[in-house]
């Protein structure tokens, strides 16, 4: 728990303003796959300031050969949620501003507006744990929108959490990863770009390592006495500085990394994050007796789906029907309407209204860059979609 505190109801009313109940969502016809997947861009947060720095493109930590050996149990705090962190009014903000910044870089100014849904990949899964009706649970997803586009942001209990089930999953990356540049130390953030059946989705998830030498990237030796280059205020948000800095191939394989106990099956939690983060693999360090760990094993979507049978397409096609509940929602009713979507393990979601004074994904900058290019639909459009 965060000295700061518990804020998983912050800024909600107290009664549900309504509920969207399990059962009436969709469990046929729906997407089995995502498409036409892209990746837009990337940044990673700069720790070594107090105020809010992040390295765009910024560099993945990379991932080497262990053959396994003894490893010590996680313990301590971790950051769980460092955008909500670093801007509590605003945590969308840094994807927003790195995406529009790399795609100006490429000349090709990216059109927020194709977008239906502006997420983390972290809600993504946490809509599939409601679908799939995975017993006990709590979880927040704060929602807006600025035009037709639906923003989902995330939200946590708390941004710190203490460590307090048996894990490996920090000491494993410590052990078996190396940054690629003296400044490319913190949390790696990948902007993903892809259909899902009717929505176009833009998604945001931290990359644990990547795998250079798969691309035939040199190894580096890092100069420790390399200097940050200049920061730079964002013109959206002018708290959250930019720093030029970093490389990342445009096809170097991003990996995400899990620790999990040897004899307790598989872990199949992965294949939802592998599915709705479009990472290349996984890796998976098994572990037995008081840490004791082979090579870690690396999965792929292919690989993990050989061992889930039959496949979740039941619950993807909930998924698909609850996201698009959730967007009629937000698009008929008022523009600055915003609420929160809360679980607490029954079979529905209830909907709270938030305060209008209440922080949201998004900080005023930011919201009036989006509506240059996110615009409301017309309003016979809107009539006519209503009835």
């Amino acid at each position: 728990m965060s000295a700061d505190g518990f804020w998983l109801f912050e800024g909600l009313e107290e009664e549900p303003y309504g509920l969207l109940p399990l059962v009436n969502l969709s469990a046929k016809g729906g997407p089995t796959s995502t498409k036409y997947v892209d990746r837009v861009g990337s940044y990673q947060w700069y720790l070594n300031d107090e105020t809010p720095t992040i390295l765009v493109p910024g560099m993945p930590v990379e991932s080497f050969y262990w053959p396994g050996g003894k490893l010590q149990q996680d313990h301590g705090v971790v950051i769980y949620d460092v955008n909500h962190m670093k801007v509590r009014k605003g945590s969308l903000d840094a994807m927003i501003i790195a995406a529009k910044l790399l795609s100006e870089k490429k000349k090709k100014p990216l059109d927020f507006s194709q977008f239906h849904f502006i997420t983390d990949a972290v809600n993504l899964q946490k809509i599939f744990a409601f679908c799939q009706e995975a017993g006990e649970g709590l979880f927040r997803i704060d929602c807006e929108r600025v035009g037709q586009t639906v923003l989902l942001t995330r939200m946590e209990a708390s941004d710190l959490m203490e460590i307090g089930h048996v894990t490996f999953d920090q000491n494993l990356k410590y052990r078996m990863t190396r940054p690629r540049g003296a400044h490319s130390t913190g949390p790696f953030y990948q902007l993903m770009a892809y259909q899902f059946g009717s929505y176009r989705i833009l998604v945001r998830y931290e990359v644990d390592c990547a795998d250079y030498a798969a691309v035939k990237c040199t190894p580096v030796t890092v100069d420790k006495s390399e200097a940050l280059p200049p920061k730079e205020k964002s013109a959206e948000n002018p708290e959250i500085e930019v720093v030029r800095y970093g490389e990342v191939p445009h096809d170097v394989p991003l990996q995400v990394l899990t620790t999990y106990p040897q004899g307790a099956g598989f872990p199949f939690f992965t294949w939802a994050q592998l599915f709705f983060t479009n990472a290349s693999n996984e890796l998976i360090g098994w572990f037995k007796g008081n840490g004791d760990f082979g090579k870690p094993a690396i999965y792929t979507m292919q690989d993990v789906s050989k061992m889930m049978k039959p496949l979740p397409l039941v619950t993807l096609s909930k998924v698909h029907d609850c996201l698009g509940k959730i967007f009629k929602f937000l698009t008929k009713n008022d523009k600055n309407f915003r609420c929160g979507l809360v679980w607490k393990g029954k079979a529905h979601l209830e909907i709270f209204a938030k305060h209008p004074e209440a922080d949201g994904g998004i900080t005023e900058g930011v919201r009036q860059f989006l509506e240059t290019q996110c615009k409301d639909a017309p309003e016979e459009e809107a009539e006519g979609s209503a009835n």
